[in-house]
C-alpha cells in the first residue's frame, strides 16, 4: 500500500497514510516526471541548511521540484552544487516562497558588509597593535 500523496509504503492492513491523513493505493501512479523536463532552475547552493529548509518549505506547500545533486557533499562538495528545479509554471511561486530566506548562496552570505574599526581590532587580538 503506498500514499498517492507522499508516496510513502505503507505495510499490508495499513489504509490511511500517518503523515497526509489520506486514503492508500495498492500502487502509485505513474511518476510526472514529464513535470520536470522543462524544468527551471530557481537557484543552486553548496549549503546543506539551506537544502533542509527550501526542502522543507517546497514539501510543506505540496510543491513539485528536484533538488538535483543534494547529495554532493558525499562525493566532493567542489564538484557541483545543488539545484532547484520546478517546473516553470510553478517557478513563481517558489522564488515569491524563497525570497525572504536568509539564504547562503553558494556557501557565501548573499549580503556584502563592511568592518568596523571595531573587528580590525579583533583581527589584530594577540598580535602587534595597529599602527
Amino acid at each position: 500500500m503506498f500514499c498517492p500523496k507522499c508516496a510513502t509504503e505503507y505495510q499490508a492492513g495499513v489504509t490511511i497514510c500517518a503523515d497526509c491523513d489520506v486514503p492508500l493505493v495498492a500502487e502509485l501512479p505513474a511518476a510526472a516526471a514529464d513535470d520536470l523536463i522543462e524544468a527551471e532552475e530557481i537557484l543552486a547552493t553548496y549549503n546543506v541548511g539551506d537544502i533542509l529548509m527550501i526542502k522543507s518549505l517546497l514539501d510543506a506547500n505540496h510543491i513539485p521540484y528536484l533538488l538535483h545533486g543534494e547529495t554532493f557533499a558525499v562525493v566532493d562538495p567542489l564538484i557541483q552544487p545543488a539545484r532547484l528545479l520546478v517546473p516553470p509554471a510553478w517557478a513563481a511561486q517558489v522564488r515569491e516562497l524563497l525570497q525572504g530566506l536568509d539564504l547562503n548562496y553558494r556557501g557565501i552570505s548573499a549580503e556584502r558588509r563592511e568592518l568596523s574599526d571595531d573587528d580590525d581590532d579583533d583581527d589584530n587580538a594577540g598580535g602587534a597593535a595597529p599602527a
